[in-house]
């Protein structure tokens, strides 16, 4: 008998390098797997760059965000699709990736911070990722914006239902759990040989 695995949603920085950069680039994924390891062929498949020394700087598994529970419902599954336990409390709020920029008057580098907030539109995403995110930065803006629900082109944002055969159910926890945004690890993990 096969037993499946619970799936997680794991946020991961990946370093490496692309023709004609002169610094090592960077990319934030969110990929979905058991453990942080199942994740390594879709992170592989997806880097922009060149693959040799293609590495995990960091990752975190999501488990709360901003007071909801971050379930899976696999929509592949019929089985699943009819579940009604993911239908009580769920909110009509998507969870949005958000990178904002800002400068700092004492260095030439454009300073960035980024991660998930739950948010009804994007305009909320964005206010609430900049009230809480590079405190003390100047000129402060979004970069990058995303809802964790299918890929559709929305200006310069994208709007994300999905990944892969998973969607993204909120659930309001009743009892706030507040995680941090510190990850589960950080180093240098290469990834770009199997």
């Amino acid at each position: 008998m096969r037993t499946i695995s619970k799936k997680y949603l794991f946020l991961v920085v990946l370093g490496g390098r692309a023709k004609m950069a002169n610094v090592e680039l960077h990319d934030v994924r969110w990929v979905v797997g058991s453990r942080i390891e199942d994740t390594f062929d879709e992170l592989r498949r997806d880097w922009f760059g060149i693959l040799e020394g293609l590495h995990v700087d960091s990752y975190k598994k999501i488990n709360y965000v901003d007071g909801y529970k971050i379930n899976l419902k696999n929509i592949e599954n019929k089985q699943l699709k009819n579940n009604k336990n993911f239908n009580e409390n769920t909110s009509k709020k998507n969870l949005w990736f958000v990178n904002i920029g800002g400068y700092n008057p004492n260095s030439m580098q454009e300073k960035h911070e980024f991660g998930l907030v739950v948010a009804s539109d994007k305009l909320e995403a964005k206010n609430i990722a900049k009230s809480k995110w590079l405190v003390g930065c100047k000129k402060k803006h979004k970069d990058d914006i995303a809802s964790l629900k299918i890929l559709i082109g929305c200006d310069d944002s994208k709007l994300i239902k999905s990944i892969g055969n998973w969607e993204i159910i909120l659930t309001k926890e009743n009892n706030l759990i507040k995680e941090t945004s510190n990850p589960d690890w950080y180093g240098y993990k290469r990834i770009d040989k199997i």
